[in-house]
C-alpha cells in the first residue's frame, strides 16, 4: 500500500491524458505536453521558474468546471512525491501505515483543490502543499504542537513519538519561503533537486545528532544513508551534496 494506491486516481489520469488538448487549451504553456507523464518527465530537468508556471497553469484549470477533475488529478500526481516524503517521516509514529496513507491521500487531494491558485503563495508549490498535508496529519493524529491539547493528552502514543515531529516556530518563516532558499535557487543558480537534497540531509543529520550547520554534519555518512533513494548509494548522495555546497560557497563569494 502507498499514498498513490490509496488515491486510486489512475483512471482519472488516463481520462485526462486521453482528452489532454480539449481541457488544457486555455493555458498555452501546457500545449508542449500531451500527457501527465510528459509533464512529470519534463519537470526533472526544468528550471524552477518554468516548473512553477506549468504547475500554476494546471492550478488555474482546477478552477474551471470543465477541467477541474482532470487538472486536479494531474496536479495531485505531480506533487505526490513531496507528500510521500512527509508521510514517510510521520509513519514512524504509527503501526497502522495503511490508515495513515489513506488519510494522507484524502488531505492531499483537498489541499490541491484548496490551494490559492489565483493568488499563489511564494515558494516551491509541491513542498508548500506537502507541508499543509503534514500539518493536517499532525492535527488528525495528535502529533506535535499542531494537535489540540486534549489530543496530546489522550493520544495513545509515547511523548517521545510526539516529539519526533518538529514543532513549528511562529517567529520563523518556512525555509522554502525564506530569502536564503530563493537566493540559492535564483541568484546562486543551484538546481532545486540539489537544494532539496541539502535540506533533507540537514534534517537527517540533525536527527542523527550531527551538527547540521557544518558541511561535515550535512554530508555525514549516516545522514547520506538515510536520504539515499532506490538505486542510489550513500557515496553518490555525499558527492552530490559536496558539489552543491561548493557551488553555494562559490556563489556567496564577493565579486573581485
Amino acid at each position: 500500500m502507498s499514498v498513490r494506491s490509496a488515491l486510486n486516481i489512475e483512471h482519472l489520469l488516463d481520462t485526462a491524458d486521453a482528452s489532454w488538448p480539449e481541457w488544457t487549451w486555455p493555458e498555452p504553456s501546457l500545449a508542449q505536453f500531451s500527457s501527465s507523464q510528459e509533464v512529470a518527465s519534463w519537470r526533472g530537468t526544468a528550471l524552477w521558474q518554468e516548473d512553477r508556471e506549468v504547475l500554476l497553469a494546471l492550478g488555474r484549470l482546477t478552477l474551471v468546471d470543465e477541467s477541474r477533475t482532470s487538472a486536479t488529478a494531474v496536479l495531485v500526481s505531480l506533487v505526490l512525491p513531496a507528500c510521500e516524503s512527509v508521510v514517510s517521516i510521520r509513519s514512524r509514529n504509527t503501526r497502522d501505515f495503511r490508515h495513515l496513507e489513506e488519510v494522507a491521500a484524502g488531505y492531499l487531494w483537498s489541499e490541491v483543490v484548496q490551494y490559492p491558485w489565483n493568488a499563489p503563495l511564494r515558494g516551491w508549490i509541491p513542498q508548500g502543499i506537502a507541508r499543509r498535508v503534514g500539518r493536517a496529519l499532525d492535527r488528525e493524529f495528535g502529533w506535535g504542537e499542531a494537535s489540540e491539547r486534549v489530543w496530546r493528552e489522550r493520544a495513545a502514543v509515547s511523548p517521545e513519538a510526539l516529539e519526533r515531529v518538529p514543532a513549528g516556530r511562529s517567529n520563523r518563516e518556512a525555509l522554502q519561503s525564506s530569502e536564503l532558499y530563493w537566493w540559492a535557487l535564483s541568484e546562486a543558480g543551484l538546481p532545486r533537486e540539489d537544494l532539496d537534497l541539502l535540506v533533507a540531509l540537514a534534517v537527517s543529520a540533525s536527527d542523527e545528532g550531527a551538527t547540521a550547520r557544518a558541511s561535515a554534519g550535512i554530508t555525514a555518512r549516516a545522514a547520506c544513508l538515510r536520504v539515499a533513494g532506490p538505486g542510489e548509494s550513500a557515496d553518490q548522495v555525499q558527492s552530490r551534496a559536496i558539489r552543491a555546497l561548493k557551488h553555494l560557497r562559490a556563489a556567496a563569494q564577493p565579486a573581485a
